[in-house]
C-alpha cells in the first residue's frame, strides 16, 4: 500500500511507524524473558523438547488442559526456525506496528482528519498510559505477551468497521478469528462486544440489519477454530474439588488482582473514570459533519464496552458468579481505555493549535498525566474545570489565572497523596508546555519531512535498542554491557540474580534435576531449563491442577490451616506470607525438599554454609544461591 493510500485511510506511513518503535524502544526499553513470559515459555519449550521440565508440576498440568496453545503454536513455529530470542523480537514488532496503526486510524476516522495530528496524538496517548487500569492490563508493555497480540488486532479490526463497516467487516471477523487462536478468553469477549456493536449500528447507527447479521455470523464462526484449539478437551475444569475451594482457590488466591474490583485501588477508579471524562470534553468540542456515521459508530461500540462491563460488575461483585468472574471479564476495560483515547486525542490536538500558552501547556500535560493514576485524575479534573469554563465564555484572564491556581492545587494533593510523585511530573509537564508556547509564537510551526531531520531521528531514535542488541552479545560481567542488556534485552542474556543463578544451574546440574525455591520470583524456572516445585504466578486452570498448586504453595509458605485462612493472610500481606519460606531453617529446607521431591533449594545467599549441614552451598548469585540437599541428612530431618 502506498502513501497517498494511506494517507486516504488515515493509516500512518511505514516509515513513521518504524520511527515510532525506535522512540517507543529508547523511552520504554525492550524486555524479554522475564514477567509474564517467565512461566509461560518453559510450556512452549517442553512442547518443543519433551525432555525439557519432564518433571514439573507446573508445565505438565498443561498436558491436561492448555489455554495458551494457539500462541505457543504460533511461538513454537517461528522458534524451531529463528530461534526465540528472534521470533519474541518480531512478533513484539509486528504488534506494535499494528497497534500503532489500528489506533491512529481509528482516531483519524472518528476525527475526520487526514494530517496525521490527531492519529498520532492517539498513539502517543495510547503508548503512554498507564494510568486506571483496572483489571491490571495495560494498553502496551513493552515485552510480547499474548493479550496484547490479541488487542492488536482488535484495533485493526475495529478500525476496519469504524471507518467503513459494507467493506470492513470481512476483515474485522477475520482478525478476531486470529486473537480467539492467540488468545480465546480475550478474543471471544472482543467478539461479543463486536458483536454487541453491530446489533447497536443497526438499531442506531444506520448499518442495516442484514449486514449486522452476516457480520455477527461471520465473526461468530471465525473465532470458532481458536475456540477449539485452545479450550479443547472439553472437560469439566472444576471437577476434583469442592465448589467453595475452587472459587477460594480461582477468584481469592490465584490472580483476585484482575477478576475482584473491590480489590482494585481507589485511584485506579478514578483515573478510569478519568478516561470516560476527557472522551466527554472532547465530544464538547467542534464536531465534523463527515465524520458524522464514523463518530456515532465508535461512540456505540463504546456504549456497548461500558454495558458489558457494568453487566460484568453485576455478575461477579452481585451474583457472584464463578464461571463470569474466572472469565477475567474487566479486561475489555482495556479496550475501552483505547477507544476513549482516541476521542480524547482531538481535544489534545484542538489545544495545541488554538495556540495559547495556557492551552498548549494543557496539551503536554495530558499525555504525561496518562501514566499515573492520581495524576490523570487530577489533569482530567482540570480539563472539565476549564472546558467548562470555555462554554461559559468566561474572559481569558480569568482561565489562565484558573488555571494557574487549580495546576498549583493538584501539585500539592499530589505531594500529599501520591507515591510516585505526580507532582514532580504535573509541574515539569506544565513548565515543559509553558516553554514550547512561548517558543512556537515566534516559530509558529515545524513540520517534519524527509530529509535530514527525519534520517537524524532515525539515527536517535534507533542508537539505543541497537546498542542493546550489539551488547547481548558480549559478557555481561562488564558493566557497560549489563546495563545496556538490562534495558534493551534482545538476547537470551541473565541480568537479574535469580536469572544469573538459574543459568548456572543450567551449565552444572543435571537436567532431570528438581529445585524448591522462595514462591515469589519468576525466572529460575525458565532459565535454569530444570523442573521447579512451585512458583506462586504459575498456577494451573483446571481444578486437580489447582489443588496440587494449592498444596504445594501451602507447604512452600509453612502453613497449617484451611484454604479461608491462607486466602485471608494472601490478601492481607502477599509478602508476609511468602517471606514464610525466608524464614526456615536448612533443616526446614531440606525436609520441604523431601517431601516436594526435590535435591536442590534455592534460598537466599546469606545462609551460613555448616560444615555436614543439611543444605551444602554449590553457587551464589548476588542475593540468591543454591544448596544440595545432603541425602544423608534428609531421613535424619524427616524423623
Amino acid at each position: 500500500m502506498d502513501d497517498a493510500t494511506d494517507r486516504a485511510r488515515g493509516t500512518p506511513p511505514w516509515r513513521l511507524v518504524f520511527l515510532a518503535l525506535g522512540l517507543y524502544l529508547t523511552i520504554k526499553g525492550y524486555h524479554s524473558l522475564d514477567g509474564d513470559q517467565a512461566h509461560r515459555l518453559p510450556i512452549l519449550l517442553h512442547r518443543l523438547d519433551p525432555a525439557l521440565y519432564a518433571d514439573d508440576p507446573f508445565v505438565r498440568c498443561f498436558d491436561e488442559f492448555n489455554p495458551h496453545r494457539g500462541s505457543l503454536q504460533l511461538l513454537g513455529t517461528l522458534t524451531r526456525a529463528v530461534g526465540l530470542p528472534a521470533t519474541l523480537a518480531g512478533l513484539f514488532a509486528i504488534t506494535f506496528a499494528l497497534s500503532v496503526r489500528g489506533v491512529h486510524r481509528l482516531a483519524s476516522a472518528f476525527w475526520g482528519d487526514r494530517s496525521g495530528a490527531i492519529g498520532w496524538t492517539a498513539v502517543v496517548l495510547f503508548l503512554a498510559a498507564k494510568a486506571g487500569n483496572v483489571g491490571t492490563n495495560h494498553l502496551f508493555e513493552s515485552m510480547l505477551l499474548d493479550r496484547l497480540m490479541a488487542l492488536a488486532l482488535a484495533w485493526v479490526a475495529a478500525a476496519e468497521v469504524v471507518e467503513d463497516p459494507d467493506r470492513g467487516w470481512r476483515r474485522s471477523a477475520l482478525l478476531l478469528g486470529v486473537a480467539a487462536w492467540i488468545h480465546p478468553s480475550l478474543g471471544l469477549q472482543l467478539a461479543l462486544v463486536f458483536s454487541g456493536a453491530w446489533l447497536a449500528w443497526a438499531a442506531f447507527g444506520g448499518a442495516s440489519r442484514r449486514l449486522a447479521a452476516v457480520a455477527i455470523a461471520a465473526t461468530g464462526l471465525a473465532i470458532v477454530p481458536g475456540l477449539l484449539v485452545n479450550l479443547a478437551p472439553f472437560g469439566n475444569l472444576r471437577e476434583g474439588l469442592p465448589p467453595e475451594t475452587f472459587r477460594l482457590l480461582t477468584v481469592e488466591l490465584q490472580s483476585p488482582q484482575h477478576m475482584l474490583p473491590h480489590l482494585w485501588r481507589q485511584p485506579q477508579w478514578l483515573a478510569a473514570g478519568a478516561y470516560l471524562l476527557l472522551a466527554a470534553v472532547a465530544l464538547a468540542g467542534p464536531r465534523s459533519e463527515a465524520t458524522a456515521s464514523p463518530r456515532r459508530r465508535l461512540l456505540l461500540m463504546l456504549g456497548v464496552v461500558l454495558i458489558w462491563l457494568a453487566a460484568s460488575w453485576g455478575a461477579v461483585e452481585v451474583v457472584g458468579h464463578v464461571g463470569a468472574t474466572v472469565f477475567q471479564p474487566f479486561r475489555i476495560a482495556t479496550f475501552g481505555r483505547g477507544l476513549c483515547l482516541a476521542i480524547a486525542s482531538g481535544h489534545v490536538v484542538g489545544l495545541w493549535r488554538r495556540g495559547g500558552v495556557t492551552d498548549r501547556a494543557r496539551a503536554v500535560l495530558i499525555p504525561v498525566a496518562c501514566t499515573g493514576d492520581w495524576t490523570f485524575a487530577a489533569v482530567a479534573a482540570i480539563e472539565v474545570v476549564m472546558t467548562a469554563m470555555e462554554s461559559a465564555r468566561v474572559r481569558i484572564g480569568v482561565r489562565d489565572a484558573a488555571f494557574v491556581g487549580m495546576l498549583a492545587w493538584a501539585a500539592v494533593f499530589l505531594s500529599r497523596h501520591d507515591t510516585e510523585r505526580g507532582h514532580r511530573a504535573l509541574l515539569g509537564a506544565a513548565g515543559a508546555g509553558v516553554a514550547v508556547g512561548l517558543l512556537m509564537r515566534r516559530r509558529p510551526s515545524l513540520i517534519i519531512r524527509k530529509g535530514r531531520l527525519y534520517r537524524a531521528a532515525m539515527v536517535l531514535a534507533w542508537a539505543g535498542p541497537t546498542a542493546g542488541l550489539v551488547a547481548g552479545w558480549f559478557p555481561t560481567s562488564h558493566p557497560k554491557a549489563g546495563a545496556v542488556v538490562a534495558r534493551w534485552r534482545f538476547a537470551a542474556t541473565p541480568v537479574e540474580d535469580d536469572e544469573r543463578l538459574g543459568a548456572w544451574c543450567r551449565e552444572h546440574t543435571p537436567a532431570a534435576a528438581r529445585f524448591i525455591g522462595p514462591p515469589g520470583p519468576k525466572g529460575f524456572r525458565l532459565w535454569s531449563r530444570r523442573s521447579w516445585a512451585f512458583n506462586r504466578a504459575g498456577s494451573p486452570y483446571h481444578a486437580r491442577g489447582l489443588g496440587d498448586w494449592y498444596e504445594r504453595f501451602r507447604d512452600h509458605v509453612a502453613f497449617d490451616g484451611p484454604p479461608e485462612e491462607l486466602v485471608r493472610a494472601y490478601l492481607e500481606g502477599r509478602h508476609r506470607l511468602e517471606g514464610r519460606y525466608d524464614a526456615m531453617t536448612d533443616a526446614q529446607l531440606a525436609a520441604l525438599a523431601a517431601r516436594q521431591g526435590a535435591e536442590f533449594v534455592v534460598a537466599g545467599a546469606d545462609r551460613e554454609d555448616e560444615a555436614g549441614g543439611p543444605l551444602e552451598r554449590l553457587h551464589a548469585e548476588g542475593e540468591f544461591a543454591v544448596y544440595r540437599v545432603r541425602p544423608e541428612r534428609v531421613a535424619q530431618v524427616q524423623r
